[in-house]
């Protein structure tokens, strides 16, 4: 389709593979599965949350070691208190800014693969201490100082959390300076509901809209279990896909190819060994 890399999100995660709420509820090692499965699966690098590190610099190397194991490109780390909560959600807080930095250098501290990405991310706009849904300018440019401190202990690109409007993200991009700024939009979210050409437009290097796969999935899967159960049957439902579609879109010719070239080499090689001996 074109993209850039994809973006393990911790809200489709834990709704996806835990069953829950974003509230901290998915562990490390859930986190090192599914996201590990997910690069398997696409020669994309991934992107993919981690929370606030799941603990201390201790937990947060371990974090960074298995997610590279799991041949993730790229994490991001953030400065809420534990346990967390979704970003868009209101009661959240954030640590002081001394725990903050102890966080991110202890990502960059403990990656191997230089080229693996550590993208520092700030809730700072709507915590509880600097106002929460009421927050104004002094959470906005609190988390500017975060983002310039984190760029500082190393993070290669930065994030804040739900800028309210574009000045805001003009402002953000510009006092970052030569530091990549990522953007994350979400449908109806507290970040104005930019298109990608707006992302661009305002100077963001990355953005994500960790939505778009979920959503879309959760309402398609209540239309064909409602129509199931309200007509007897999931024909329209499917719109006349079978189940062999569905095997061909996660990989079935390829592997009727990767099984016939191995029986092939395996009985070109038999074969021939065999008529050795015969002579």
């Amino acid at each position: 389709m074109g993209f850039d890399f994809l973006y393990l999100a911790g809200s489709g995660a834990t709704g996806s593979y835990c069953g829950e709420p974003d509230l901290s509820v998915m562990t490390q090692t859930e986190f090192f599965e599914v996201g590990r499965m997910v690069a398997l699966h696409t020669e994309l690098p991934v992107i993919a949350d981690a929370d606030t590190g799941f603990g201390g610099p201790l937990n947060i190397s371990r974090t960074v070691r298995l997610y590279e194991h799991a041949g993730i490109a790229g994490l991001h780390i953030e400065d809420q208190v534990f346990p967390k909560r979704c970003g868009q959600l209101q009661g959240k807080d954030v640590v002081d800014l001394e725990v903050f930095i102890e966080r991110v250098r202890s990502a960059v501290e403990a990656r191997q693969d230089p080229d693996f990405a550590i993208i520092a991310r700030t809730d700072a706009r709507q915590a509880k201490k600097f106002g929460g849904p009421s927050a104004g300018s002094e959470a906005f440019h609190e988390g500017v100082r975060r983002l310039k401190a984190a760029a500082a202990a190393g993070a290669d690109m930065v994030f804040m959390e739900s800028p309210r409007t574009e000045e805001e993200c003009r402002t953000l991009v510009k006092e970052m300076g030569d530091v990549p700024v990522l953007i994350n939009v979400l449908p109806n979210g507290l970040t104005p509901n930019f298109k990608t050409e707006d992302c661009n437009r305002l100077g963001f290097r990355a953005a994500i809209y960790p939505c778009t796969g979920f959503i879309p999935a959760m309402l398609a899967m209540q239309r064909s279990y409602g129509a199931l159960k309200a007509t007897g049957t999931d024909l329209e439902a499917c719109e006349g896909r079978t189940i062999k579609d569905f095997f061909d879109q996660v990989g079935l010719g390829e592997a009727w190819q990767f099984d016939a070239r191995v029986s092939d080499f395996s009985e070109k090689q038999t074969g021939d060994k065999g008529a050795q001996e015969e002579s």
